[in-house]
Protein backbone atom coordinates (compact mmCIF):
# COMPACT_ATOMS: atom_id res chain seq x y z
CA UNK A 1 0.00 0.00 0.00
CA UNK A 2 1.23 3.69 -1.00
CA UNK A 3 2.79 5.36 2.55
CA UNK A 4 1.95 8.32 1.76
CA UNK A 5 -2.00 8.31 1.74
CA UNK A 6 -2.83 4.87 3.00
CA UNK A 7 -6.41 5.03 3.98
CA UNK A 8 -6.93 1.55 3.37
CA UNK A 9 -6.90 -0.94 6.46
CA UNK A 10 -7.29 -4.55 6.37
CA UNK A 11 -8.78 -6.60 9.64
CA UNK A 12 -9.06 -10.10 10.04
CA UNK A 13 -12.31 -10.90 12.78
CA UNK A 14 -12.61 -14.67 12.16
CA UNK A 15 -10.71 -17.82 10.89
CA UNK A 16 -7.21 -17.20 11.80
CA UNK A 17 -6.75 -20.04 14.33
CA UNK A 18 -9.77 -22.09 13.41
CA UNK A 19 -10.97 -23.72 9.85
CA UNK A 20 -13.98 -22.07 9.42
CA UNK A 21 -15.60 -18.83 10.01
CA UNK A 22 -13.63 -16.71 7.63
CA UNK A 23 -14.57 -12.97 7.85
CA UNK A 24 -12.14 -10.43 6.42
CA UNK A 25 -12.84 -6.67 6.00
CA UNK A 26 -11.37 -3.99 3.78
CA UNK A 27 -11.86 -0.80 4.08
CA UNK A 28 -11.24 2.73 2.66
CA UNK A 29 -12.56 6.11 4.20
CA UNK A 30 -16.41 5.76 4.85
CA UNK A 31 -15.97 2.31 2.31
CA UNK A 32 -16.08 -1.07 3.42
CA UNK A 33 -16.43 -4.82 2.19
CA UNK A 34 -16.31 -7.80 4.12
CA UNK A 35 -15.22 -11.05 2.13
CA UNK A 36 -17.13 -14.07 3.63
CA UNK A 37 -19.01 -14.44 6.94
CA UNK A 38 -18.71 -17.94 7.87
CA UNK A 39 -19.20 -19.89 11.00
CA UNK A 40 -16.90 -22.21 12.68
CA UNK A 41 -18.03 -25.79 12.90
CA UNK A 42 -16.34 -27.16 16.01
CA UNK A 43 -18.64 -30.62 17.65
CA UNK A 44 -16.67 -31.07 20.80
CA UNK A 45 -16.81 -26.82 21.36
CA UNK A 46 -20.57 -25.80 20.20
CA UNK A 47 -22.65 -25.31 23.03
CA UNK A 48 -25.88 -25.00 20.81
CA UNK A 49 -25.99 -28.87 20.21
CA UNK A 50 -29.22 -30.74 20.09
CA UNK A 51 -29.55 -30.19 23.53
CA UNK A 52 -29.52 -26.90 23.68
CA UNK A 53 -31.63 -24.99 21.38
CA UNK A 54 -31.60 -21.82 19.74
CA UNK A 55 -33.42 -18.42 20.30
CA UNK A 56 -34.35 -17.88 17.08
CA UNK A 57 -35.48 -14.56 18.54
CA UNK A 58 -32.45 -14.44 19.99
CA UNK A 59 -29.86 -15.36 17.67
CA UNK A 60 -27.84 -12.35 17.24
CA UNK A 61 -27.45 -11.77 20.49
CA UNK A 62 -26.83 -15.35 21.35
CA UNK A 63 -24.36 -15.95 18.90
CA UNK A 64 -22.78 -12.40 19.61
CA UNK A 65 -22.57 -13.53 23.19
CA UNK A 66 -21.37 -16.75 22.81
CA UNK A 67 -18.68 -15.84 20.16
CA UNK A 68 -19.80 -17.35 17.20
CA UNK A 69 -20.30 -14.18 15.30
CA UNK A 70 -17.76 -10.96 15.54
CA UNK A 71 -18.79 -7.44 17.09
CA UNK A 72 -18.21 -5.68 14.26
CA UNK A 73 -19.83 -2.23 14.35
CA UNK A 74 -22.42 -1.42 10.80
CA UNK A 75 -23.83 -5.21 9.94
CA UNK A 76 -25.97 -5.62 12.92
CA UNK A 77 -29.39 -4.30 13.00
CA UNK A 78 -30.56 -2.13 16.37
CA UNK A 79 -33.29 -4.53 17.00
CA UNK A 80 -30.94 -7.50 16.98
CA UNK A 81 -28.92 -5.90 19.26
CA UNK A 82 -31.20 -4.72 22.16
CA UNK A 83 -29.61 -4.24 25.14
CA UNK A 84 -25.95 -4.83 23.49
CA UNK A 85 -23.42 -1.98 24.39
CA UNK A 86 -22.06 -2.43 21.80
CA UNK A 87 -21.90 -3.51 18.41
CA UNK A 88 -22.94 -0.07 16.56
CA UNK A 89 -25.76 -1.09 14.73
CA UNK A 90 -26.34 -0.57 10.81
CA UNK A 91 -29.09 1.69 11.55
CA UNK A 92 -26.21 4.51 13.01
CA UNK A 93 -23.30 3.47 10.93
CA UNK A 94 -22.96 5.82 7.87
CA UNK A 95 -20.46 3.66 5.39
CA UNK A 96 -21.05 2.17 2.71
CA UNK A 97 -21.03 -1.68 3.64
CA UNK A 98 -21.30 -4.78 1.94
CA UNK A 99 -20.39 -8.28 2.82
CA UNK A 100 -19.23 -10.62 -0.50
CA UNK A 101 -19.36 -13.92 -0.52
CA UNK A 102 -16.41 -16.51 -2.49
CA UNK A 103 -18.62 -19.92 -2.05
CA UNK A 104 -21.06 -21.15 -0.27
CA UNK A 105 -19.92 -23.56 2.17
CA UNK A 106 -21.25 -22.77 5.31
CA UNK A 107 -17.99 -21.88 6.80
CA UNK A 108 -17.71 -19.02 4.40
CA UNK A 109 -21.01 -18.17 4.22
CA UNK A 110 -23.01 -19.44 7.23
CA UNK A 111 -23.44 -16.90 8.88
CA UNK A 112 -25.15 -13.92 6.58
CA UNK A 113 -28.67 -14.45 8.36
CA UNK A 114 -27.36 -12.40 11.09
CA UNK A 115 -26.82 -9.62 9.45
CA UNK A 116 -29.06 -6.56 9.44
CA UNK A 117 -31.40 -6.83 6.00
CA UNK A 118 -30.06 -3.60 4.80
CA UNK A 119 -26.44 -4.71 4.39
CA UNK A 120 -26.08 -6.01 0.53
CA UNK A 121 -24.88 -9.70 0.25
CA UNK A 122 -23.02 -10.44 -3.30
CA UNK A 123 -22.92 -13.66 -4.63
CA UNK A 124 -21.97 -15.09 -7.96
CA UNK A 125 -24.68 -15.71 -10.34
CA UNK A 126 -23.67 -19.55 -10.09
CA UNK A 127 -23.88 -19.36 -6.59
CA UNK A 128 -27.17 -17.43 -6.45
CA UNK A 129 -28.49 -19.76 -8.41
CA UNK A 130 -27.57 -22.32 -6.09
CA UNK A 131 -28.72 -21.09 -2.65
CA UNK A 132 -31.86 -20.02 -4.45
CA UNK A 133 -32.53 -24.40 -4.54
CA UNK A 134 -30.85 -24.86 -0.60
CA UNK A 135 -33.68 -22.27 -0.10
CA UNK A 136 -36.18 -24.77 -1.86
CA UNK A 137 -34.82 -27.80 0.31
CA UNK A 138 -34.87 -26.30 3.71
CA UNK A 139 -31.02 -24.84 3.80
CA UNK A 140 -31.07 -21.41 3.66
CA UNK A 141 -29.52 -19.65 6.25
CA UNK A 142 -30.50 -19.36 9.72
CA UNK A 143 -31.73 -15.55 10.54
CA UNK A 144 -33.23 -13.44 8.36
CA UNK A 145 -33.33 -13.88 4.80
CA UNK A 146 -30.24 -12.35 3.37
CA UNK A 147 -30.03 -8.93 1.02
CA UNK A 148 -29.07 -10.78 -1.42
CA UNK A 149 -27.38 -9.38 -4.94
CA UNK A 150 -25.87 -11.11 -7.73
CA UNK A 151 -21.96 -10.60 -9.24
CA UNK A 152 -20.79 -11.58 -12.89
CA UNK A 153 -17.08 -13.18 -12.95
CA UNK A 154 -14.28 -10.45 -14.58
CA UNK A 155 -16.97 -7.83 -14.21
CA UNK A 156 -15.88 -5.24 -11.71
CA UNK A 157 -18.43 -3.18 -9.63
CA UNK A 158 -18.54 -1.11 -6.92
CA UNK A 159 -19.04 -0.26 -2.85
CA UNK A 160 -18.17 3.41 -2.40
CA UNK A 161 -14.97 3.87 -3.31
CA UNK A 162 -13.47 0.44 -3.61
CA UNK A 163 -13.48 -1.71 -7.21
CA UNK A 164 -14.03 -5.58 -6.22
CA UNK A 165 -13.45 -7.72 -9.35
CA UNK A 166 -14.99 -11.60 -8.52
CA UNK A 167 -12.20 -13.93 -10.38
CA UNK A 168 -13.09 -17.60 -10.83
CA UNK A 169 -11.39 -20.39 -8.88
CA UNK A 170 -12.17 -24.18 -8.99
CA UNK A 171 -13.35 -25.48 -5.67
CA UNK A 172 -15.91 -28.18 -5.00
CA UNK A 173 -19.19 -26.04 -4.90
CA UNK A 174 -20.10 -24.06 -7.91
CA UNK A 175 -19.79 -20.70 -8.31
CA UNK A 176 -16.35 -20.36 -5.94
CA UNK A 177 -14.12 -17.19 -7.04
CA UNK A 178 -11.56 -15.04 -5.42
CA UNK A 179 -11.66 -11.20 -5.58
CA UNK A 180 -9.48 -8.51 -6.69
CA UNK A 181 -9.62 -5.61 -4.17
CA UNK A 182 -8.69 -2.07 -5.62
CA UNK A 183 -8.68 0.90 -3.20
CA UNK A 184 -7.08 4.32 -4.04
CA UNK A 185 -4.28 3.00 -2.04
CA UNK A 186 -3.53 -0.10 -4.00
CA UNK A 187 -4.67 -3.47 -4.56
CA UNK A 188 -5.48 -7.06 -2.49
CA UNK A 189 -6.64 -10.19 -4.10
CA UNK A 190 -8.43 -12.27 -1.56
CA UNK A 191 -8.59 -15.92 -2.92
CA UNK A 192 -11.20 -17.46 -0.96
CA UNK A 193 -10.98 -21.49 -0.65
CA UNK A 194 -9.62 -23.47 -4.25
CA UNK A 195 -8.09 -26.51 -5.03
CA UNK A 196 -5.75 -28.23 -7.76
CA UNK A 197 -7.15 -31.43 -8.03
CA UNK A 198 -10.48 -30.85 -9.19
CA UNK A 199 -11.37 -31.20 -12.87
CA UNK A 200 -11.08 -27.77 -13.94
CA UNK A 201 -7.45 -26.69 -12.89
CA UNK A 202 -7.18 -24.15 -15.71
CA UNK A 203 -9.19 -22.22 -14.24
CA UNK A 204 -6.49 -21.77 -11.53
CA UNK A 205 -3.94 -21.09 -14.11
CA UNK A 206 -6.32 -17.81 -15.85
CA UNK A 207 -7.36 -16.43 -12.14
CA UNK A 208 -3.22 -16.49 -11.44
CA UNK A 209 -2.65 -14.85 -15.05
CA UNK A 210 -5.49 -12.20 -14.47
CA UNK A 211 -4.79 -11.19 -11.14
CA UNK A 212 -0.84 -10.94 -12.16
CA UNK A 213 -2.66 -8.57 -15.24
CA UNK A 214 -4.01 -6.53 -12.75
CA UNK A 215 -1.16 -6.27 -10.22
CA UNK A 216 -1.57 -6.56 -6.44
CA UNK A 217 0.28 -5.42 -3.00
CA UNK A 218 -1.76 -7.76 -0.47
CA UNK A 219 -2.32 -11.72 -0.97
CA UNK A 220 -4.67 -12.80 1.36
CA UNK A 221 -4.98 -16.65 0.99
CA UNK A 222 -6.79 -19.66 3.90
CA UNK A 223 -4.48 -22.22 4.32
CA UNK A 224 -4.65 -25.49 7.17
CA UNK A 225 -1.51 -26.93 6.69
CA UNK A 226 1.25 -24.27 7.05
CA UNK A 227 1.71 -25.16 10.60
CA UNK A 228 3.11 -28.47 9.91
CA UNK A 229 5.82 -26.30 7.51
CA UNK A 230 6.44 -24.03 9.98
CA UNK A 231 7.64 -26.71 12.84
CA UNK A 232 9.79 -27.87 10.72
CA UNK A 233 11.53 -25.26 9.81
CA UNK A 234 10.99 -25.92 6.24
CA UNK A 235 10.55 -23.08 3.78
CA UNK A 236 7.13 -22.17 1.36
CA UNK A 237 8.49 -23.00 -2.11
CA UNK A 238 5.82 -22.69 -5.05
CA UNK A 239 5.90 -26.32 -6.59
CA UNK A 240 3.40 -27.01 -9.40
CA UNK A 241 3.41 -31.18 -8.70
CA UNK A 242 1.20 -32.24 -6.72
CA UNK A 243 1.75 -35.48 -4.02
CA UNK A 244 1.54 -38.38 -6.02
CA UNK A 245 -0.87 -39.73 -3.22
CA UNK A 246 -3.43 -37.46 -3.72
CA UNK A 247 -6.62 -38.28 -4.54
CA UNK A 248 -7.77 -36.22 -7.79
CA UNK A 249 -11.48 -35.35 -8.51
CA UNK A 250 -11.03 -37.07 -12.21
CA UNK A 251 -10.62 -40.21 -10.06
CA UNK A 252 -13.37 -40.46 -7.98
CA UNK A 253 -15.20 -42.15 -10.66
CA UNK A 254 -13.30 -44.97 -10.87
CA UNK A 255 -12.52 -45.87 -7.25
CA UNK A 256 -16.78 -45.51 -7.25
CA UNK A 257 -16.69 -48.15 -9.76
CA UNK A 258 -14.46 -50.76 -8.13
CA UNK A 259 -16.62 -50.22 -4.78
CA UNK A 260 -19.44 -51.25 -6.56
CA UNK A 261 -17.78 -54.06 -8.72
CA UNK A 262 -16.98 -55.75 -5.00
CA UNK A 263 -20.31 -54.71 -3.49
CA UNK A 264 -23.55 -56.67 -4.82
CA UNK A 265 -25.49 -55.50 -2.47
CA UNK A 266 -26.27 -51.15 -1.95
CA UNK A 267 -23.74 -49.45 -2.54
CA UNK A 268 -23.71 -46.57 -0.21
CA UNK A 269 -21.52 -43.13 -0.58
CA UNK A 270 -22.06 -40.17 1.65
CA UNK A 271 -21.75 -36.82 -0.53
CA UNK A 272 -22.48 -32.99 -0.02
CA UNK A 273 -25.09 -32.15 -2.81
CA UNK A 274 -23.59 -28.97 -2.89
CA UNK A 275 -20.83 -30.64 -5.13
CA UNK A 276 -22.68 -30.55 -8.37
CA UNK A 277 -19.98 -32.28 -9.94
CA UNK A 278 -19.93 -35.02 -7.56
CA UNK A 279 -23.53 -35.64 -8.20
CA UNK A 280 -22.49 -35.46 -12.32
CA UNK A 281 -20.37 -38.35 -11.55
CA UNK A 282 -22.52 -40.24 -9.58
CA UNK A 283 -25.03 -40.44 -12.47
CA UNK A 284 -22.21 -41.27 -14.82
CA UNK A 285 -21.01 -43.85 -12.74
CA UNK A 286 -24.31 -45.81 -11.75
CA UNK A 287 -25.20 -45.69 -15.93
CA UNK A 288 -21.83 -47.11 -16.43
CA UNK A 289 -22.24 -49.92 -13.79
CA UNK A 290 -26.17 -50.58 -14.42
CA UNK A 291 -26.86 -49.72 -11.18
CA UNK A 292 -30.44 -47.87 -10.21
CA UNK A 293 -29.19 -44.66 -8.57
CA UNK A 294 -31.34 -43.63 -5.85
CA UNK A 295 -31.06 -39.78 -4.56
CA UNK A 296 -32.77 -38.75 -0.89
CA UNK A 297 -35.07 -35.89 -2.13
CA UNK A 298 -33.34 -32.43 -1.77
CA UNK A 299 -30.53 -33.79 -3.81
CA UNK A 300 -32.82 -35.01 -6.50
CA UNK A 301 -34.26 -31.32 -6.66
CA UNK A 302 -30.46 -29.74 -6.91
CA UNK A 303 -29.59 -32.44 -9.38
CA UNK A 304 -32.19 -31.68 -11.66
CA UNK A 305 -32.13 -28.05 -11.27
CA UNK A 306 -28.39 -28.08 -12.30
CA UNK A 307 -27.78 -31.42 -14.51
CA UNK A 308 -31.65 -31.80 -16.00
CA UNK A 309 -31.26 -35.59 -15.27
CA UNK A 310 -34.17 -37.42 -14.31
CA UNK A 311 -32.40 -40.97 -14.40
CA UNK A 312 -32.17 -42.22 -10.82
CA UNK A 313 -35.22 -42.66 -8.25
CA UNK A 314 -36.16 -40.46 -5.24
CA UNK A 315 -36.27 -42.35 -1.62
CA UNK A 316 -39.17 -40.56 0.21
CA UNK A 317 -39.91 -41.75 3.68
CA UNK A 318 -43.49 -42.33 5.00
CA UNK A 319 -42.98 -39.00 7.01
CA UNK A 320 -41.77 -36.62 4.70
CA UNK A 321 -42.49 -32.85 5.19
CA UNK A 322 -41.37 -31.33 1.54
CA UNK A 323 -44.48 -31.87 -0.39
CA UNK A 324 -43.63 -28.29 -1.69
CA UNK A 325 -40.50 -29.98 -3.42
CA UNK A 326 -42.12 -33.11 -4.75
CA UNK A 327 -44.54 -30.34 -6.29
CA UNK A 328 -41.41 -28.69 -8.02
CA UNK A 329 -40.73 -32.81 -9.72
CA UNK A 330 -43.90 -33.90 -11.28
CA UNK A 331 -41.91 -36.58 -13.72
CA UNK A 332 -40.99 -38.07 -10.52
CA UNK A 333 -44.27 -39.44 -9.81
CA UNK A 334 -44.17 -43.38 -9.51
CA UNK A 335 -40.76 -42.92 -9.04
CA UNK A 336 -40.06 -43.08 -5.63
CA UNK A 337 -38.74 -45.84 -3.37
CA UNK A 338 -40.21 -45.80 0.12
CA UNK A 339 -37.62 -48.41 1.01
CA UNK A 340 -34.64 -49.94 -0.22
Amino acid sequence: MKEACNHTKIRFWGGLRTIGGTIVSIEYKESRVIFDFGLIFSPDTSMLDEKIKERSSKIVKDYLKLGLIPPIDGIYQAEDLEGLADPLPEERDARHTAVIVSHLHLDHMGGVGMLSPQIPVYFTEDSLKLYRSLEVVGEAVKGHKPSLRACTYNETFQIGEICITPIRVDHDVIGACGFHVQTPDGAVFYTGDFRLHGKNPQWMETAIEKVKDRGFDVLIMEGTTLRGIEERKQPIIADRALPTSLVKEASIAGHMMEILQETTGLGLFNIYHRNIERLKTMLEVANLAKRKLVFELETAYIAEQFLGKRNFSVYLPANTKHESIIGTLPWLEGGFNESL
